[in-house]
């Protein structure tokens, strides 16, 4: 077996738990198609949203971590590209980058889709510098947000020279290519040196303002429909995407949180921390890179874990967070030129066997099982399949069942009516009224109790922050009255996160009970018709419910905030001449600070959950209305055959 031939037998092997998903959506896709031949007219719609859901499913696994961490030589790894995404980027210019594996979602004669930042965001960039200007500016120091509007302006005018008249035609475009190339990419991803590109280098020419990419990358040996995001570091000196790295990682599932060896765990990874706070230990996975770079990584291993474990138990992250050591350096040598290996890393390898060997074969076969990237793909795998794989095979297999039920419900009016047991005179018109009627009082009494909701959390997230603003004073007293108008102070808001987050969790489980509510209501009402008007009994304990949305992780609360940030700032902050002139600012920050969260928090994340709750009501409303509409037909003129069983075998 060549050495390619053996690598890729690694990759499908790593992801054989996801493949395995792939082909039990694949025989659900395939019985629901066959059934769709000879269905029911009423569910058809029913049909087509289980095939819908089937097809557009596309779980996305983000890769975060600092500049320098080595995510993209990782993720090239990972999916057996050494050369594809350029490892070496200027954190402005690092970009969201999708990899889309095997995509069934490519759009035809695509391979790379590149989209510009529209005019507001580089407006809003140059207006204020970005997060940090406005945080600076939030704080009172005009020096600080000063210089650090004048480095992005002076970004921008270089940048709006260098394309000239194209400059104002890209913002809010895309640009799209049929194939992929590396020199395209590093087109819009990479940043070559400015005096390079004022003599004709193309290397970054667009990256500035490049705000997103979307690679589709076919290869046999990785799972279909499988999406990895490359994030922006952490520590993007502007923060200008922030927010748009937060938003990719509310959207995945599965979020890889990428730490270098030598500097675990530093200042700049407590941003990574806030991130996983911010969603569910079970769905992160913490990769230790670069570990070629330790003279001894077997010994120095167990430090590291203990030492990373003990910070993520002090911000009371729980031990479900499984860590993961390993090289995407190693991985990638072992892809490319195992001979070209650095001997410092060479060594440390060795370290980790009996010695070195001379037998390159060897030395790849070590440094390939070293890299971690194998037990990585095994990891993701496993939380694809727990997490997103297990929701969308319980939804599509609840939803079948239903429309089995449903197709035997007909059919057995259709008997009864041959029987005399039932019958109607109940118009189409008529029992279309009876049913939007239920419809309405069903979403009405939904939205007047989720508007009770939406005030019970404003308070809730309200009283958590005067909670903090009382301990955070009373903390600023004690130092004030300790060491007066000297010395550095601050409090962590990591509490405060904790009570927002936990304030927006309990919401929205009550949010999910109100669904529950809300297709118990409807069932009700169904119940009454189908009994009054149709003379049909149907065991209401029989009918699933459609799945409810997986609520986004509020990311929003790993946003940094000027509560996060240490020095200067800080020991300047408090020499105000007076100890309530102190707290008066200090207390004028916090409201200046989490009052968006607040805002955001419900705005952007509990009220679109209550809508997509809300549509899934609506939809379960009209499927039943045509369900018994088809009941009232069957009962006029019947005339329909029975359901394909074998769909109904596969939701066991």
């Amino acid at each position: 077996m060549s050495d390619a031939e053996f690598l890729r037998e690694r990759h499908r092997e790593s992801f054989k738990k996801l493949n395995e998903l792939w082909s039990k959506l694949d025989a659900l896709e395939d019985a629901v198609v066959r059934f769709s031949d000879r269905a029911p007219s009423f569910v058809e719609d029913p049909v087509e949203d289980v095939l819908g859901q089937i097809r557009s499913f596309e779980p996305s696994v983000s890769v975060i971590g600092q500049v320098k961490a080595g995510k993209s030589t990782l993720l090239n790894a990972l999916i057996g590209q050494p050369d594809l995404l350029p490892s070496d980027v200027n954190p402005w210019t690092s970009v969201i980058t999708g990899l889309h594996l095997n995509s069934r979602h490519r759009p035809a004669n695509m391979r790379a889709l590149f989209r510009f930042f529209d005019q507001e965001e580089w407006d809003r960039l140059v207006a204020t510098g970005g997060r940090l200007g406005e945080m600076a500016d939030r704080a009172g120091f005009e020096g600080e947000a000063d210089e650090v509007r004048a480095q992005v302006t002076d970004m921008r005018r270089t940048t709006e020279e260098r394309l000239g008249d194209e400059f104002d035609r890209l913002l809010g475009s895309s640009h799209a290519f049929p194939s992929l190339d590396k020199s395209t990419i590093d087109r819009y991803i990479c940043y070559g040196d400015p005096d390079d590109l004022a003599d004709g280098a193309t290397e970054g020419v667009y990256a500035d303002i490049t705000k997103s990419a979307d690679l589709y990358v076919d290869l046999p040996e990785m799972p279909r429909g499988l999406c990895l995001r490359d994030t922006p570091g952490v520590n993007d000196t502007f923060m200008m995407r922030e927010q748009i790295t937060l938003n990719a990682i509310s959207d995945s599932r599965v979020c890889v949180v990428v730490l270098s060896a030598h500097q675990a765990l530093s200042t700049m990874d407590l941003a990574l921390l806030r991130i996983i706070c911010s969603v569910e230990a079970r769905e992160v996975l913490i990769f230790v890179n670069r570990i070629d770079e330790l003279a001894d990584p077997g010994a120095e291993r167990p430090r590291i874990e203990a030492s990373i474990r003990a910070t993520l138990g002090r911000l009371g992250i729980p031990d479900a967070v499984e860590i993961m050591f390993g090289s995407g350096y190693w991985a990638q040598t072992a892809q490319t030129d195992i001979a070209a290996m650095a001997p410092a890393s060479r060594a440390a390898l060795a370290s980790l066997h009996d010695g070195d060997t001379d037998d390159l074969d060897e030395l790849r076969r070590r440094a390939l099982e070293a890299s971690g990237i194998f037990d990585l793909h095994r990891a993701i795998a496993q939380r694809v399949v727990d997490g997103p794989g297990k929701a969308v095979l319980n939804d599509v297999r609840s939803q079948i069942k239903t429309i089995i039920e449903m197709s035997e419900t007909v059919e057995s009016a259709a008997r009864h009516r041959s029987e005399g047991l039932a019958s109607t005179e109940l118009t189409a018109p008529a029992l279309a009224v009876r049913l939007d009627v239920m419809r309405e009082d069903v979403l009405a009494e939904f939205d007047a109790n989720v508007d009770a909701l939406r005030d019970q959390l404003r308070d809730r997230l309200d009283r958590a922050r005067d909670t903090f603003v009382a301990s955070a004073l009373t903390a600023l007293q004690s130092h004030i009255d300790t060491f007066g108008e000297i010395g550095t102070w601050n409090h962590d808001p990591a509490g405060l996160r904790m009570m927002m987050k936990t304030a927006f969790t309990l919401f929205c489980s009550k949010l999910r009970r109100e669904g529950e509510s809300g297709f118990d209501r409807v069932l009700d009402g169904v119940q009454i018709v189908l009994e009054d008007e149709l003379g049909v009994y149907r065991d209401g304990g029989s009918v699933d419910f459609p799945e409810q949305p997986q609520h986004k992780a509020p990311t929003v609360l790993a946003r940094i905030l000027s509560l996060d940030l240490q020095g200067s700032w800080w020991r300047r902050y408090w020499r105000v001449g007076k100890a309530n002139a102190a707290q008066k600012r200090y207390h004028a920050l916090i409201m200046a600070e989490t009052s968006p969260l607040i805002d955001e928090l419900i705005g952007d994340f509990f009220d679109p959950a209550a809508a997509r709750t809300r549509d899934i009501i609506d939809s379960f409303a009209m499927n039943q209305a045509s369900f018994c509409e088809a009941i009232r037909q069957r009962l006029a003129d019947g005339g329909q055959d029975g359901p394909d069983l074998e769909l109904g075998k596969l939701t066991a």
